[in-house]
């Protein structure tokens, strides 16, 4: 549970690291043994601490990817269970639900992506790269929550292919009808990624091809998701023996 309130004149935030319901582990088990048997290592879900110890997670992670460059908050103050964390302006996602025309989106997502490719390029990861855990602020992009990592069950390359799988997915509701111009964007930010992470993207999209072909069958949410997914097929590229890196 999160709490905004005011400190010393300032906005800052209260996370409280409560116990989950059994339902979401339950789940969890039963979507990592889908992922496994798909062959989609990088999108299975790590494990998802409690009580002290998802606070410690939290506190870990802001300080290793300070360490990174990236944007984080500052950790103000800690009781049981708790930490007080500093503000950094409205999330990605408040800010695309207000643009008046779609258009819009398009500087706020390059900016996005472009923070996320340099984090990657320092060695750094997110793990929950949705837009509601990305804020754009005036100061720029930042980063926030941070409670599990992935590099408890994956490689980097893995967590930081999970991290553009899920952003491209995640915005995906703000492209339809555009989904070229997505594309594009993350093809700008594809070219100077490390090639394992490339190639993963890109073999993850391949595999979940088929929801470009079936996902208008099951609802718009799941229609949006598959022209997402072609959209990061595209934009992202296979490389061949070579070394020439190929956009299919």
């Amino acid at each position: 549970m999160v709490q905004q309130f005011s400190l010393g004149g300032r906005t800052a935030w209260l996370k409280r690291y409560e116990p989950e319901s059994w339902l979401r582990p339950a789940l969890v088990r039963l979507w990592n043994r889908l992922a496994a048997r798909l062959d989609l290592n990088a999108l299975r879900s790590p494990p998802r601490r409690t009580g002290e110890e998802a606070k410690r997670i939290e506190s870990r992670r802001i300080e290793a990817l300070r360490a990174c460059g990236a944007p984080v908050p500052r950790i103000l103050g800690e009781g049981p269970r708790s930490l007080i964390l500093s503000d950094m302006g409205p999330t990605l996602a408040h800010r695309l639900k207000r643009l008046p025309r779609a258009n819009d989106a398009d500087i706020l997502v390059r900016q996005t992506a472009h923070a996320i490719g340099e984090l990657h390029r320092h060695g750094g990861y997110l793990g929950q790269a949705f837009a509601r855990n990305i804020t754009v602020g005036e100061h720029g992009v930042g980063f926030i929550d941070f409670e599990e990592d992935p590099s408890e069950i994956m490689s980097l390359a893995q967590a930081q292919a999970r991290d553009w799988v899920m952003f491209t997915t995640g915005i995906s509701r703000y492209y339809v009808g555009r989904m070229d111009v997505l594309s594009g964007l993350i093809r700008e930010e594809a070219s100077g990624l490390a090639p394992q992470v490339v190639v993963e993207v890109h073999r993850i999209a391949r595999k979940l091809s088929f929801l470009e072909r079936t996902g208008r069958l099951f609802g718009r949410k799941l229609a949006t998701t598959g022209a997402a997914i072609g959209a990061m097929r595209k934009g992202f590229a296979a490389m061949g023996a070579n070394g020439v890196i190929v956009y299919v």
